[in-house]
């Protein structure tokens, strides 16, 4: 009975804390598809100003524990926007992935004058 109970309790806490890791990796890609569709938002109405992508993608992923090492890439091509933001998860289990990424293309907004449409 406990060499039964002992094999179980192993295998189940391997599982559950397997469960929690991928719920953490999710976690974090929900957040980081966000924040590249929020410095996506922002870069298209940008109209050449500056702003800072990685504070836009800090203030909508919030919290530094869930999702670490943020990195904010925006390429501004002829016409159009790419925004890639990568991050790492918290690893609770040794050898399973913990970085997402995710990567937003759009169209550059700008304002034409009547006279000249």
């Amino acid at each position: 009975m406990t060499t039964e109970f002992v094999l179980l309790y192993g295998a189940l806490l391997a599982l559950a804390m397997s469960v929690i890791h991928f719920g953490l990796v999710f976690n974090a890609a929900l957040a980081v598809t966000d924040a590249a569709d929020a410095v996506l938002e922002t870069a298209q109405l940008a109209d050449d100003s500056e702003f800072s992508a990685p504070d836009v993608a800090r203030a909508v992923i919030g919290d530094e524990r869930l999702v670490r090492d943020v990195l904010v890439d925006v390429a501004v091509g002829a016409g159009d926007v790419v925004v890639t933001v990568s991050a790492t998860a918290p690893r609770i289990v040794p050898g399973l992935p913990v970085s997402v990424s995710h990567r937003a293309r759009g169209p550059m907004e700008r304002f034409i004058p009547e006279g000249r449409r």
